[in-house]
């Protein structure tokens, strides 16, 4: 049952990507938005009543604040290392929250998720013991290619595709520094197109909210594979369901888990599946938009909701998508991706925005933003969602997003990367 939001002081720590989201629901329910944070040039800043320069990761501060303007919940938004903090303060002072630090941490954890697959008959990609600096945990030649990751990483940071011992050493060197905690896997190498899984909790149950097909794209200097393009419903739905649904539901039983949105990564090599990673919090394409257009669950009222009730409700809210959207049988959604250099103009997103088709854009980048050589998702300049009933529509429009999108560096150069082989999308 929903309840009535109006005058609820809500503090927002994050969700910058789906603003516009958070702004009409909390104008049609009459929520005072309070932003904190140290980037005030975030798009939370923008929709906020009032604004306040705290660090939202510092506990401390974030209680006094908290206490200090009266807020009745937090919006923690899809940041991890926000997320990883505000579970625990958010805790320690009672106010509502979708996960308890300890069921964070978990599934934060690859190690732990991989175990936890493995306990409900979930499989995984095979493991290789193996350290840096001991040489009795080697693997032998015949298991290349293998690859290395951070064991608490994210967003394909630190991630190499490694074919022999020397590149396995450079590897597991690199995503060892770019783990928080200094720990690294190294998996066997398999096809990693795949797909991703989304639920929504409510009260304790689990509702099916999607299963996407994975376009990877390659980074050759990094050898890194990222997100080229992402496609709902996948044809594997009803297969995937049937396998693996009930499992799944028993997996996430088995820690608690209530309320909030969670998403899977799971490789498909044709024959095979392998559960790769979780992530409980939205997806990083701003997956918001497919689930509402084929689930009609708005996951961001539901979590603002609950966030400042303490109580699930992720029906009667209102629809994310507008009503003249054509009804179409695909929902695609295509990164942007660009080279690195520093931002000096930008042109043609309003006309990609006028597209009859398109759902919604959103831009993570910005005019004067340095963009690093990563090999990442952080090299993603805009997320386009769009509709399309065919295979030749979807090429069609992301040939006509490439034809208006430009972006410029500081020598003139057009910062826009074209990675996907739109060759290999077959709906």
């Amino acid at each position: 049952m929903k309840k009535n939001l109006a005058n609820k002081r809500l503090l927002l720590l994050g969700g910058s990507l789906w603003k516009k989201a958070i702004q009409d629901f909390a104008q049609e329910q009459g929520i005072i938005l309070i932003a904190t944070g140290n980037n005030h040039n975030a798009g939370i800043f923008e929709i906020a009543d009032e604004c306040y320069d705290v660090d939202s990761t510092n506990t401390e501060a974030m209680k006094q604040l908290i206490r200090e303007k009266r807020i009745d919940g937090v919006y923690m938004g899809g940041s991890e290392s926000v997320i990883s903090t505000a579970c625990g303060y958010l805790q320690e002072l009672g106010l509502p929250c979708y996960c308890t630090r300890e069921q964070w941490e978990y599934l934060q954890n690859k190690e732990h998720f991989k175990r936890l697959c493995i306990e409900y008959g979930l499989p995984v990609v095979p493991k290789y013991d193996y350290e840096l600096e001991n040489p009795k945990r080697n693997i032998p030649d015949s298991a290349f290619p293998v690859i290395t990751k951070p064991t608490d990483g994210c967003g394909s940071s630190g991630f190499s595709v490694c074919r022999n011992s020397e590149e396995l050493r450079k590897g597991y060197a690199i995503a060892r520094q770019a783990s928080p905690t200094g720990s690294v896997i190294v998996e066997k190498f398999v096809k990693n197109d795949g797909v991703v899984v989304f639920y929504t909790f409510s009260n304790g149950k689990m509702y099916f909210s999607g299963l996407e097909d994975k376009y990877p794209v390659k980074y050759q200097k990094q050898g890194s594979y990222v997100g080229g393009l992402f496609v709902f419903e996948s044809k594997l739905t009803q297969e995937f369901r049937l396998h693996f649904d009930e499992k799944i539901a028993e997996m996430f039983q088995s820690i608690g888990i209530r309320e909030g949105s969670v998403w899977i990564e799971v490789f498909h090599d044709g024959e095979n599946y392998y559960f790769n990673e979780v992530g409980f919090r939205y997806g990083g394409s701003v997956s918001i938009y497919p689930v509402d257009y084929f689930y009609q669950i708005n996951q961001v009222a539901a979590d603002i909701h609950y966030a400042l009730t303490g109580e699930s409700c992720i029906s009667e809210h209102t629809s994310l998508i507008r009503s003249t959207l054509p009804r179409k049988k695909y929902y695609c959604i295509y990164p942007v991706h660009i080279n690195a250099g520093t931002i000096s103009s930008i042109s043609g997103l309003d006309k990609i925005a006028q597209l009859e088709n398109i759902v919604y854009l959103a831009t993570t980048k910005y005019l004067h933003d340095r963009i690093e050589s990563s090999g990442s998702f952080s090299q993603v300049f805009a997320l386009v969602h769009f509709v399309c009933n065919t295979t030749e529509e979807c090429i069609q429009t992301i040939d006509r997003i490439h034809q208006m999108l430009v972006v410029f560096d500081e020598h003139g150069n057009n910062m826009v990367n074209r990675m996907l082989d739109v060759g290999k999308i077959i709906f």
